[in-house]
């Protein structure tokens, strides 16, 4: 028996999960299934052996049934699309960064990352500040470093 009931508990997300919300109550897949006379476990694991796609057909198709001047046929198929995805077998495995597999990489990502755009930020003021300090216009530092007769003459070589 407690194998059963373990099998049957990992459905529990979808099968608890809600299909629409009013003031009045919440409607769960469980309670939609239960109504149509479907037990809703062996509808679980039915439609977890099913391809994703196939799954999500079937259970739009169970959830317009169950109250069509409610739902379009479109918005059954979204509804169920949330829901296939709380199956074990077809929740979806997202991608993470190499950095993101704990807590504390996603940590280390950021830090290495502010502490690189803090000594860019600071080595560009110093640059200004030299630049203000040096008493020359920008314009004639700009063309000390383009012509090169005037560095040779500021370190006291002969200019031609």
């Amino acid at each position: 028996m407690t194998e059963l009931s373990r099998r049957e508990s990992q459905y529990d997300a979808f099968l608890f999960a809600s299909v629409c919300e009013t003031d009045e109550m919440t409607l769960s897949v469980v309670s939609l299934l239960a109504r149509q006379n479907i037990d809703p476990w062996q509808e679980a694991s039915r439609l977890s052996q099913l391809s994703r796609a196939q799954a999500a057909n079937s259970l739009a198709a169970t959830i317009w049934k169950s109250d069509s001047a409610q739902w379009s046929p479109s918005e059954a198929s979204i509804i169920a699309v949330r829901l296939i995805d709380l199956l074990p077998s077809h929740a979806r495995r997202r991608p993470t960064p190499p950095w993101a597999h704990d807590g504390s990489g996603r940590l280390t990502f950021w830090v290495v990352a502010g502490i690189l755009f803090m000594s860019i930020a600071i080595s560009g003021n110093s640059m200004q500040r030299e630049i203000k300090n040096s008493g020359a216009p920008i314009d004639v530092v700009s063309e000390a470093a383009q012509n090169p007769a005037v560095t040779r003459s500021s370190r006291g070589m002969a200019t031609d």
